[in-house]
């Protein structure tokens, strides 16, 4: 069975080879063949226009590397481990990106990160480490295998900005994770990235080249400090940025919302069928001139008609006091104005009650109409929806600050969280009730925090997906005087502390929410990893040969094991696993019968059970076998006659 995440480069080449077979030549690629297809549309000269950086070429061969590592279930880190669907996931997000492609490749509606903004003050994973040494190969398959974080792409540390590769740090860094990124989104899916003027022009260039220019969707700008930055040099820096780019603009869709209806003040006997609404002039000076539209409106005095009263601020059926011509504009001679309607389309508004007498600012009267919430002008049912804008107003910092702070007893545990509000805003954009979500920045866990808070709002069922490295808080900070020595201890405690808060508010109200999360964490896998290449001479040969007599570490637990077997054969981290066990036979019923794991010996009564499943997998462990190689080929027959895939790791 395959050990290693997907590889990148491959899932590329096999996806060139549907499209172009003929460019094909020994499993090779025919370049010049390629050319003969493609014709005019490549590019021969040198000369071209290109994003480099010092390290572009390392920051794929850090893209194409492929992880054996796997995410090990901490249940008593969670709530409601065994229902909810929701996950967090603390370790490097580079590495967990690459163990969610088999299993998540295709299924995300929408991402959002904050991403470092690369500041001068930022510390993030440089990715210049990019082979183990012999020494920490051997010592990671060993028996006194380290636990800890997986760092092995590079070092955590400061990027400051008398460092001469200071942009071309944040770029490598980014670049991976974002190309990573893009494999998880569905067809129809987008990613909100966070960012400030420090790189938003390198982020912008960048996400041109992994996702196209052509699905650029928006940049968002939001005023994220009222008063400004006070120390900026030449200007109170008010704003920052969010980018929007999707997986294929002919696949995207978006939400929008109802108009603002503050406007819609008055209301009339009309009002459960039409809604309420607001008046709108009835002359206009914008619309080209029509002699048909310019003409008088005349009203007998002692006739009756809707008449806006200043002083009951309401519309009341009254009998005019003289009689009125008024004229578009409130004068015959003026041609820059005409009406709105036809003189028969205001007779018929007339008759419907849409047309109102109302004083100007001059007190003469002028001709309005009243537009409604639920209907057009011309009784027809109407949505009055409009798109979310790209000028983001209303969710400034302070408000993510004190919201953030009566969650943890109004303590400052974490500098920077992002407002609800603006996530809310952008998840509102871009996804449906049912839809999964995923932070690989998760920060203080704002994401987690409006997913759960929106599906409250409108009884939605969005999951979430956050990820988090471990990075240690500053010992003289509040959160690690407050006990939480890592970011990842602060989100996990946000969404704890979010579910208590909101179990008590729903408790007595008919209200089904997933009110809960499964906490995975990053570790090595559990297995040992065989690497040929540190074989030089026969004793590394018996070296290694000793080791791999148990293919798995003395540590690995059976469920981590499970978890571990489930990612790397594509499936998601919410599959359902059903144990059965009879006698002292037991093995693992992974989504429905589609997949059986074995982890132990099991008898020929067992096997049959398993073969009556009809899975279309079973995956076992070598050694339950105990080097008897008839045992194993004869099991391997029989999953064969069942037309059952059989794999032993």
């Amino acid at each position: 069975m395959e050990k290693d995440s997907l590889n990148i480069a491959n899932d590329k080449i096999d996806k060139l080879k549907e499209i172009f077979p003929e460019a094909f030549r020994e499993e090779k690629i025919d370049f010049e063949s390629l050319r003969r297809t493609l014709g005019k549309l490549v590019i021969n000269s040198d000369e071209r226009y290109n994003l480099d950086w010092a390290g572009k070429s390392e920051a794929f061969k850090v893209l194409q590397t492929t992880t054996t590592a796997t995410l090990s279930p901490s249940r008593n880190e969670g709530v409601n481990f065994d229902k909810t669907e929701n996950i967090f996931i603390e370790g490097d997000n580079l590495e967990v990106l690459k163990i969610l492609q088999k299993s998540y490749y295709g299924k995300i509606k929408m991402i959002y990160i904050d991403p470092p903004y690369n500041t001068g003050n930022d510390s993030f994973i440089y990715p210049d480490k990019f082979q183990e040494s012999k020494e920490e190969y051997l010592k990671r398959i060993g028996e006194k295998d380290e636990e800890g974080y997986l760092l092995k792409e590079g070092l955590f540390r400061k990027n400051s900005k008398e460092n001469g590769h200071y942009h071309s740090n944040w770029l490598s860094m980014m670049y991976p994770r974002l190309f990573l990124a893009r494999n998880l989104l569905r067809d129809d899916g987008v990613i909100f990235v966070s960012i400030d003027d420090n790189e938003v022009h390198n982020l912008r260039l960048i996400m041109n080249e992994i996702f196209g220019e052509e699905n650029f969707v928006a940049c968002f700008v939001r005023r994220q400090n009222l008063a400004g930055k006070q120390d900026s040099t030449f200007f109170a820096n008010e704003h920052d940025y969010c980018i929007c780019y999707c997986k294929s603009i002919n696949s995207l869709t978006v939400n929008k919302q109802q108009s603002n209806l503050k406007g819609y003040k008055y209301d009339d006997e009309f009002k459960n069928e039409r809604g309420c609404f607001y008046l709108r002039r009835m002359d206009d000076d914008g619309i080209h001139y029509s002699e048909k539209l310019d003409y008088p409106i005349v009203i007998q005095k002692g006739e009756e008609f809707l008449v806006f009263d200043e002083n009951l601020k309401k519309i009341v059926k009254k009998r005019v006091e003289e009689n009125l011509e008024i004229w578009p504009g409130g004068d015959e001679k003026d041609k820059s104005f005409t009406w709105r309607w036809s003189q028969n389309k205001l007779q018929w508004g007339i008759k419907n009650e849409f047309i109102v007498l109302k004083k100007n600012k001059k007190n003469k009267w002028g001709i309005y109409f009243k537009e409604y919430q639920f209907i057009d002008n011309n009784l027809n049912n109407i949505n009055r929806i409009i798109p979310y804008g790209t000028f983001i107003m209303d969710f400034p910092n302070n408000v993510s600050h004190q919201g953030f702070k009566e969650l943890f007893d109004n303590k400052k545990i974490f500098d920077y969280p992002k407002p609800i509000g603006l996530i809310s805003y952008l998840i509102k954009i871009a996804s449906n009730p049912n839809d999964i979500v995923l932070d690989f920045f998760a920060g203080s866990g704002t994401t987690a925090h409006s997913v759960m808070e929106l599906n409250k709002e409108d009884g939605g069922n969005r999951k979430f997906i956050c990820v988090q490295l471990p990075e240690k808080t500053e010992e003289d900070s509040e959160a690690y005087k407050a006990g939480y020595q890592t970011i990842a201890e602060i989100c996990k405690e946000r969404i704890r502390r979010v579910i208590k808060k909101m179990s008590d508010e729903v408790k007595d109200k008919n209200q089904t929410l997933d009110l809960g999360f499964k906490v995975f964490k990053l570790k090595n896998s559990n297995f040992k990893i065989w690497r040929g290449d540190f074989i030089d001479n026969e004793d590394d040969l018996e070296k290694q040969m000793d080791i791999f007599k148990e293919s798995l570490k003395p540590e690995a637990r059976e469920e981590n094991i499970v978890y571990e077997l489930l990612l790397k054969s594509g499936y998601d981290l919410n599959t359902k696993i059903t144990l059965y066990e009879k006698d002292k036979n037991k093995f693992y019923i992974v989504a429905d019968n589609e997949m059986v794991i074995v982890l132990s010996k099991v008898d020929e009564e067992c096997l049959r059970e398993i073969i009556k499943l009809k899975p279309n997998k079973v995956v076992c462990l070598d050694s339950i076998f105990e080097g008897n190689d008839q045992l194993k080929t004869n099991i391997s027959l029989q999953m064969k006659d069942a037309e059952i895939d059989f794999l032993t790791v």
